[in-house]
């Protein structure tokens, strides 16, 4: 009996804190933000969210674009994105749909 109120308890989703403005969906973590550095020769770089302290890594083939378009992104540049925690090479973030406003 205590296992099963255990488990009853960690299982109620608790509503996210009304302070956080990043978005909790079933996908994963959502957020919008602006492009901080950008490797177009290497085809890498980070975006930095609005609503968290997270630096994003994205790499281009997480950026959404159509068959013919050239994904890249451009510092200062607006996205919006899509991202899981833990991140990659050292980042806290790592973004996995990356889409242009």
């Amino acid at each position: 009996m205590m296992i099963r109120q255990r488990l009853a308890r960690q299982s109620r989703a608790r509503p996210p804190p009304s302070d956080t403005l990043a978005i909790v969906c079933d996908q994963g973590l959502q957020d919008s933000g602006v492009v901080e550095t950008w490797h177009p020769d290497e085809g890498w770089g980070t975006i930095a969210l609005d609503h968290t302290e997270l630096i994003v890594w994205v790499h281009f083939s997480h950026i959404v674009a159509g068959p013919t378009e050239y994904r890249s992104l451009t510092p200062g540049q607006r996205v919006r994105c899509r991202y899981e925690v833990p991140g990659q090479d050292g980042y806290p973030a790592r973004a996995v749909d990356v889409a242009t406003r």
